[in-house]
């Protein structure tokens, strides 16, 4: 009763009194109603006097915190320097307090402009340090993946669903650069463009980084493989920035790409020169792709995903025949094995990993005239018991789709369907717990060749897109 009051009665006046009250006699329920009411107001509630009562301890609390809502990490250090200078006392508290802010997630330039200006930043020595790591971060792009930490991440971000490129049935002779992503109140919108136009491209996201590989630079569905490139790159959404990398070692479509421990893998495909059984290996800290062990058989037109310390590969196109094979890549051995094939052989299907299992969706097969035709059947292997078994069926056939996994959920977006001979812009949603696939919402445009994953986003971005720059190396100071 007197916690339903005192919930109630919340305003930015008396937000920390109720935290006060709701501590002392242990109210659980107001306790966090108040500061989620304070995370959520920050910005009115460091106007109000009470702000400048708050202990050390307390405000040290609130600028920890991941969900604190600020329009940037900018105006969280204002905030804690109005606060430090509020009282001279406070002064020896400057460093510890100044190193909850997400320095990282400040550009260069508003390094420069804002931090570096201000007197503290510069006089005392740990202060300064915090300012000379984030500097450092900003002039070492290739290091950024090792340099990641509290001070790098974004603060109140969102986990948004995103789609990369392909080609739409609106425009259907031309490719996309464009990068779609769904805000979950407002659906979908543009976050960004690629540097160039890409198609059957493949994406993985490492460290909060977006990587693009791959994929053909023209649309010729005559001779797909001809057009592979070797392109690639990484997009930033902290600061809407991308850079160039290390090209891969093989041009490479219909191939597949997969993150494990801090490195990527990319498998297989076809270029003009026929399919690959290649494995390149992306080291971020040196900006080198590695030769690793191949495949035993070349192949093309698969998917892959970890699952056990392992990089899986299923079906796809071998020998001109679509294929059950299956295959694991162990990295800490370099070495491949052979696992129990798929029930039904595919290629241009999908792969997600969800809860430790592998589920493989979509995608088609030749039928019993020789026509190619649409999956539906979806099939889950278990590393713990090495054995494949059968999900809910797709409700929808679609091969060339994106697919990513999000809040326990696996979503297959886009693509082609044989049946219909159309470009498709269905959102299928598979539920894991229910064994269920549910349509979800649609995409704006039928797209095939479209690649898809889940971005960790800052709040500002999923509120409105900005302008995206491509350049070779990000803003320097």
């Amino acid at each position: 009763m007197c916690s339903d009051f005192l919930i109630r009665e919340i305003s930015v006046e008396n937000c920390m009194y109720i935290v006060n009250i709701a501590e002392t006699y242990s109210l659980k329920n107001a306790k966090a109603a108040a500061q989620k009411f304070i995370r959520d107001n920050f910005l009115e509630f460091a106007e109000s006097d009470q702000f400048m009562k708050l202990t050390f301890e307390q405000i040290n609390e609130l600028l920890i915190d991941d969900d604190l809502q600020l329009p940037s990490e900018i105006v969280a250090f204002q905030i804690a320097m109005k606060w430090l200078e509020f009282d001279q006392k406070r002064v020896k508290h400057a460093a510890d307090l100044l190193s909850n802010i997400r320095f990282g997630t400040i550009s260069a330039q508003d390094l420069v402009n804002y931090v570096q200006s201000v007197p503290r930043m510069m006089q005392d020595a740990d202060c300064h340090k915090l300012l000379v790591d984030a500097m450092n971060y900003h002039l070492l792009p290739y290091h950024q993946n090792t340099l990641q930490s509290r001070r790098t991440r974004i603060r109140g971000g969102c986990r948004v669903l995103a789609t990369v490129g392909g080609r739409p049935g609106l425009t259907e002779k031309s490719l996309s650069r464009d990068i779609l992503y769904r805000d979950p109140e407002n659906g979908w919108s543009k976050l960004t463009e690629m540097p160039a136009k890409s198609f059957n491209q493949c994406v993985a996201v490492m460290d909060g980084f977006l990587y693009v590989a791959g994929g053909e630079d023209q649309n010729d569905a005559r001779n797909q493989a001809k057009h592979a490139v070797s392109n690639f790159c990484r997009y930033d959404p902290r600061f809407n920035t991308w850079i160039h990398l290390a090209s891969m070692n093989h041009k490479r479509t219909h191939f597949s790409l997969s993150v494990f421990n801090g490195l990527l893998y990319a498998v297989g495909g076809r270029n003009a020169e026929g399919s690959l059984a290649s494995l390149e290996c992306y080291v971020p800290s040196t900006n080198q792709w590695q030769q690793k062990s191949p495949l035993e058989v070349a192949r093309c037109c698969h998917a892959s995903a970890v699952a056990d310390g392992h990089v899986l590969v299923t079906g796809g196109y071998i020998s001109n025949a679509y294929s059950r094979s299956v295959c694991a890549y162990d990295p800490a051995r370099d070495s491949w094995q052979e696992l129990p094939g798929l029930s039904t052989p595919r290629g241009w299907h999908c792969a997600v990993t969800l809860c430790d299992r592998m589920y493989v969706m979509g995608g088609s097969q030749v039928g019993p005239r020789g026509e190619r035709v649409d999956v539906l059947t979806v099939e889950c292997y278990s590393p713990a018991t090495g054995q494949w078994s059968y999900a809910a069926p797709l409700l929808v056939g679609v091969s060339t789709a994106g697919a990513s996994a999000l809040h326990g959920r696996a979503y297959l977006v886009g693509g082609w369907n044989e049946g219909e001979k159309k470009y498709k812009k269905c959102i299928q949603c598979f539920n894991p717990e229910l064994n269920e696939w549910t349509e979800d919402d649609e995409l704006p445009e039928a797209t095939v060749g479209v690649s898809c994953c889940t971005l960790s986003m800052p709040n500002s971005v999923t509120r409105e897109s900005r302008a995206s720059s491509v350049s070779s190396v990000p803003v320097s100071i």
